[in-house]
């Protein structure tokens, strides 16, 4: 062998060896590259895990201070029977009970489809984020805690694929009147002015009350009779009334254990046979015959005058349901946490 040849034989060596050296860097890098990409992945299914769990404490909140009676797939239905709230927690006893339905909602192509049944969310598969929610009984009386528990990737709902997220908050319900009057017609006296005097019956401005998500805002302007009483039909308690109302009867509005509140911002005048189980309050109030019935109490700002035929009564229990069982939930401050 000669000593050409030789020279050769080493080059090659070395040469092979600077590819297997460069070969076992690029497979470092390509594996840094795996890493970072998975742990990308892993970062964008939880933040998207997060987020879900979140939209799905607001969306339980805001559908719980939904008027409107829902079906089987969390929508407004007119042939449905109770709100989504009634749905969740027993209604019917001054502390609120739930009954322990958890519905859900997961996202496809087409959008979002919602189950508030037993059978989940009522349309197509769907491979997208989803989340359940949940009512469970609060820290204390008087509150509730709401738990979203939300899958950045699902088959189903939550399932064991995708980073999981669970979020919940103590929630409290706004009472519709916290302050009942204490006589069956109130009239503001001379020297309150007009804010504290709605401020210490609702506990809040007349603004921020109209503007609660749990108020139904009509705008209805003269003989209201037929829209208010459509409101009411479709679960309404809370109503808002931008101006002057004729209320002209026959009409039947709330019942003894779902009454009806309404704010006019001007004069509300009662005609004929009309029956309130509620409370009306308004800038001023007039009635006129044949008798008008009302069980619960008349507010007015400023003057009240009618005939002798209103049949007027305070009824503990409507004021009493007002207090305890109508209104809006909203976040308790500190009691939010997410895992």
């Amino acid at each position: 062998m000669t000593l050409s040849s030789q020279r050769g034989a080493a080059t090659l060596a070395v040469t092979l060896m600077l590819l297997a050296a460069m070969l076992v860097t690029l497979l470092a890098a390509n594996r840094n590259l795996l890493i970072e990409l998975r742990q990308s992945s892993n970062q964008a299914d939880a933040a998207l895990a997060f987020e879900t769990a979140e939209a799905g404490l607001d969306w339980a909140l805001a559908r719980l201070n939904d008027d409107a009676r829902t079906g089987g797939d969390c929508q407004a239905a007119a042939t449905a029977a109770r709100s989504f709230r009634e749905q969740l927690l027993d209604t019917g006893i001054a502390t609120f009970t739930p009954r322990g339905l958890a519905p859900a909602c997961v996202h496809g192509a087409s959008g979002w489809a919602c189950g508030c049944g037993p059978m989940g969310p009522v349309g197509p598969a769907a491979n997208g984020p989803g989340f359940t929610v949940s009512v469970q009984p609060g820290p204390q009386d008087g509150r509730l805690l709401l738990v979203a528990s939300a899958c950045a990737h699902t088959a189903g709902v939550c399932g064991d694929e995708g980073a999981l997220a669970r979020h919940q908050a103590v929630i409290a319900l706004q009472a519709a009147l916290p302050m009942p009057p204490a006589a069956a017609l109130t009239v503001r006296p001379a020297a309150t002015p007009v804010g504290p005097f709605f401020a210490g019956l609702f506990g809040q401005s007349k603004a921020s009350w109209t503007q609660q998500q749990a108020v139904r805002r009509i705008d209805c302007h003269g003989d209201c009779g037929a829209a208010v009483t459509l409101a009411v039909e479709q679960g309404a308690t809370l109503l808002a009334l931008p101006g002057d109302v004729l209320l002209r009867g026959p009409l039947a509005l709330g019942t003894p254990e779902r009454p009806v509140l309404i704010v006019a911002a001007g004069t509300l005048q009662l005609q004929g046979a009309v029956q309130l189980h509620g409370v009306a309050y308004a800038a001023s109030l007039g009635w006129t015959a044949p008798a008008a019935t009302v069980r619960g109490a008349l507010i007015s700002e400023g003057g009240a005058a009618g005939d002798a035929s209103l049949d007027l009564q305070l009824d503990a229990a409507v004021l009493d349901a007002l207090r305890t069982r109508q209104g809006g939930f909203v976040r308790v401050a500190g009691g939010w946490r997410d895992f």
